[in-house]
């Protein structure tokens, strides 16, 4: 059985839904007010896909995806590579573990073995005798990585910001430096978990490059959050699966 955990304000879940709904052995779960047992299954993305109880699956994830891990159609050699390149995407496509990773500045905060797993799709592959080399490959190459991809990982954290500026009804012009500092540091931590040795702080380099592409692309990624949101917030068959708050 295939449960994929989803959530109201996800596009990435709205979209997988409208493609998978009513196909038999694959049911959706819409995540609620009781939100933290999904955080002890590690479900930091959605959609978070489960086969059999066990977390196989977080965004980035296509339909076809589903399909093949419903129809055990999914094992195959996983190079080490291909591994990186999809723990990456896993990397992007969440804000909760992008947030970590740009606190620090490292990857440190995000290589447990459990969450590599899902997020190299190392486990998706039925390859997780790999887990312990894609882990030391990552270890080896985390800042190469950092400095590769800080472009995207910058504008995917300003998009995140900026959604979150949507749902308050804050204007984006009102934000300055220290309130992306402020954003960054409570986003990446729960409670006293994840704050930095020793004294907590944010990063400059972090919060200017933030900052700076709020000013440039802040409004156009406003407008296409408004968008995506207004399609979701019409469409009441999948409201409706919204349990009570």
């Amino acid at each position: 059985m295939i449960k994929i955990v989803i959530h109201h304000t996800c596009k990435s879940s709205y979209v997988l839904y409208k493609a998978l709904r009513g196909v038999p052995g694959i049911t959706f779960e819409m995540v609620g007010t009781l939100y933290f047992p999904y955080l002890k299954r590690y479900v930091l993305s959605v959609p978070a896909v489960f086969a059999n109880g066990k977390l196989v699956l977080v965004d980035p994830v296509e339909p076809g995806d589903v399909i093949a891990l419903k129809d055990g159609r999914t094992k195959k050699e996983l190079d080490i590579e291909e591994a990186i390149e999809n723990f990456v995407r896993g990397i992007m496509a969440s804000q909760a573990i992008l947030t970590a990773v740009m606190l620090y500045k490292s990857l440190k905060p995000v290589l447990d073995p459990e969450l590599v797993a899902v997020l190299s799709r190392a486990r998706y592959h039925e390859q997780e005798d790999k887990i312990g080399q894609i882990v030391h490959k990552l270890q080896e190459r985390g800042e190469e990585l950092l400095q590769e991809h800080w472009e995207s990982f910058i504008k995917l954290l300003t998009f995140g910001l900026v959604r979150e500026l949507y749902w308050l009804g804050i204007d984006i012009n009102e934000l300055e430096i220290s309130h992306i500092k402020m954003w960054l540091l409570a986003k990446a931590t729960l409670g006293r978990l994840g704050l930095p040795y020793p004294k907590p702080s944010v990063p400059d380099d972090v919060a200017t490059a933030v900052y700076a592409t709020l000013k440039e692309s802040g409004q156009r990624y406003m407008d296409k959050i408004a968008e995506e949101q207004n399609i979701i917030a019409t469409d009441r068959e999948f409201l409706a699966l919204i349990q009570e708050y």
